[in-house]
């Protein structure tokens, strides 16, 4: 009931979901057919899954009430054992809708949903359209993985459809184009014929099985002396072909086969001596995925067995079991030769949940698969109780883990750098008290490191890892410095640095003198300048006053005015100049 219940939650969830990929088709078979006014015939509503495993569908269906009337809906043979809403239909506004599912996910090329049968009450022409199709995978999210929707055209006439002509045992569904008649004059042959080489290119192999219902085309060649030929196709393996002319002609396209089954196609040839023996050939049909199942687990669905052992039984009525296949998220598929029961006992994981899939697969390529969640609970996690936390590089120092864990097993100790790449991983014993002791034989490069250790038994279960321990690996020391030691390379580092910045003081004194100077020559030149303009002012005041037209006693007197205001500036001058000059220096 769990099971079911899940499953619907799954199918409501498919029903409103949005699709994403695209890998199965609604097909209905025969997609065309002629039939008389009031005769009734049925068609089949089919998936193609193109290799996915489905679990659910729904549809709705569109006919012309006027012509067509349903008489029935029939589940019969259905993949789908459970329905969220019945087979309905409607004569009145000419609908017919569905929603069903399974708890298992199925796989095929034509698997059957529904079965209808159709009255024809009228002249006339009627699509059968889908208005609305989705199909989901069984991936547990309710997927729409529906691509295609293929109706079908169906016509009344006066007429109506009729046997096909060879065909014994076969309904006729639907039209089959007429053999292209082959007009020569056969050769004059001195005994009977050979028996034709049949070839079905739908169905190349007659020793196989098929899931794929369709129309199909039988071909032969033609000898030179053959004039007449006949065919059939029935259940009948040892059926013997009447004496009887469909003409001549080297293919013949036949109807899709209604039910499953082993069906066989009987030709024969006749030339100027008569007719020769019947060959048969093969098709064995089978669309039906195998019987549904459960995985058993003997060793518990939760144990600290590493190693769960599966067991699953199944048939199938027509082809048999082909194949198992045992899928686990993210490993690679097993698979092996399938019986009507099987089982496997997996190679030993890691402690965890571990969702399992087993798809039993028939002779023709029809599956359906089983789920089952296995727990592996986890040994008693080990315990660090000492650990060497610094090991000098050039030393006898030796990196040591010792601790505890379960008796009667091994410790897995883990070395991984600081980006979690794991550098060794090896295997310690337990004495008989559960004490163990990991030495590490050789050094590791200068960094940090984290050590884990897990417990192992002899059946391969594990414990989880213990919470990372640090270690460092650090080069000897050559001096100590302020309570730290120091390395040759720590020391080389030291000097460099050192002299890089000494060599930088230096530098920096003499680009600052250097710009001093050009700073103390901005001024001296200033201030030259501003004197030399100064003296030029008084000479050529001193000009003035000599071409001046005044007494001798006022000229005298102006000019030692000026005169003395010379001197004091070229005092100024010399005495600024020497201490500018200083200051260069």
């Amino acid at each position: 009931m769990k099971k079911i219940i899940t499953s619907l939650t799954a199918l409501l969830a498919f029903v409103v979901s949005a699709g994403v990929l695209y890998a199965a088709d609604f097909k209905v078979s025969p997609s065309t057919g002629t039939f008389g006014a009031g005769k009734t015939f049925s068609v089949n509503l089919t998936i193609n899954t193109f290799g996915e495993s489905v679990n659910a569908a729904q549809g709705k269906l569109q006919f012309d009430a006027s012509i067509l009337e349903v008489k029935s809906v029939s589940k019969e043979g259905s993949i789908f054992n459970f329905w969220l809403q019945e087979p309905t239909f409607s004569n009145d506004t000419g609908v017919i809708e569905f929603i069903g599912g399974t708890p298992s996910g199925v796989s095929g090329s034509s698997l059957k949903v529904l079965s209808i049968t159709f009255s024809a009450k009228t002249l006339g022409t009627s699509e059968l359209v889908f208005t609305n199709a989705s199909i989901t995978a069984s991936d547990g999210s309710g997927t729409n993985i529906s691509s295609n929707a293929t109706g079908a055209s169906f016509n009344v006439s006066s007429g109506g459809g009729g046997a096909l002509p060879g065909v014994t045992a076969i309904p006729a569904l639907e039209p089959v184009i007429a053999p292209v008649q082959i007009k020569r004059a056969p050769v004059q042959a001195s005994g009977l014929p050979a028996k034709p080489n049949i070839k079905v290119q739908l169905y190349p192999n007659p020793d196989g099985w098929y899931n794929l219902v369709s129309n199909f085309t039988v071909s032969w060649d033609l000898p030179p002396d053959i004039a007449e030929l006949n065919t059939a196709l029935n259940q009948n393996p040892n059926f013997e072909v009447p004496n009887k002319s469909e003409g001549l002609f080297d293919s013949k396209a036949f109807p899709a086969l209604s039910k499953d089954g082993i069906y066989y196609l009987h030709a024969r040839f006749k030339n100027n001596i008569g007719w020769g023996p019947t060959a048969h050939y093969r098709v064995a049909i089978d669309t039906q995925p195998p019987l549904t199942f459960n995985i058993d687990v003997p060793t518990g669905i939760k144990s600290d067995n590493p190693s769960p052992k599966l067991v699953f039984n199944t048939g199938d009525a027509l082809s048999g079991i082909g194949s198992f296949k045992i899928i686990i998220e993210g490993e690679e598929p097993i698979e092996q030769a399938g019986t009507i029961a099987s089982e496997y006992t997996l190679k030993p994981h890691p402690p965890g949940i571990y969702m399992i899939r087993v798809v039993a697969s028939d002779k023709a390529g029809n599956s359906i698969d089983s789920r089952a969640q296995v727990e592996i609970s986890p040994l008693d996690t080990p315990k660090i109780t000492s650990v060497t936390e610094k090991v000098v590089i050039g030393t006898d120092d030796t990196l040591i883990v010792k601790g505890t864990a379960i008796t009667d097993a091994n410790v897995v100790v883990s070395i991984e750098d600081k980006d979690k790449f794991l550098i060794l991983q090896n295997d310690v014993a337990t004495n008989k008290n559960g004490e163990w002791e990991f030495r590490l034989d050789r050094e590791l490069r200068r960094g940090d490191y984290f050590v884990t250790a897990k417990a192992k038994d002899s059946r391969g279960a594990l414990s989880l890892p213990t919470s990372p321990i640090k270690i460092s690996y650090v080069e000897k020391a050559v001096i100590s410095l302020f309570g730290l030691d120091i390395t040759l390379k720590g020391l080389l580092i030291i000097v460099t640095i050192g002299g890089i910045l000494a060599a930088g003081w230096f530098w920096r004194k003499t680009l600052l003198r250097l710009a001093r100077s050009q700073r103390e020559s901005v001024i001296i030149s200033r201030d030259l300048s501003n004197a030399f303009d100064i003296v030029k002012k008084d000479l050529d005041q001193i000009a003035g006053i000599v071409k001046k037209d005044a007494p001798v006693e006022t000229r005298e007197m102006e000019f030692n005015v000026v005169d003395k205001k010379i001197k004091d500036t070229l005092d100024k001058i010399d005495k600024y100049s020497s201490e500018d000059i200083e200051n260069l220096n």
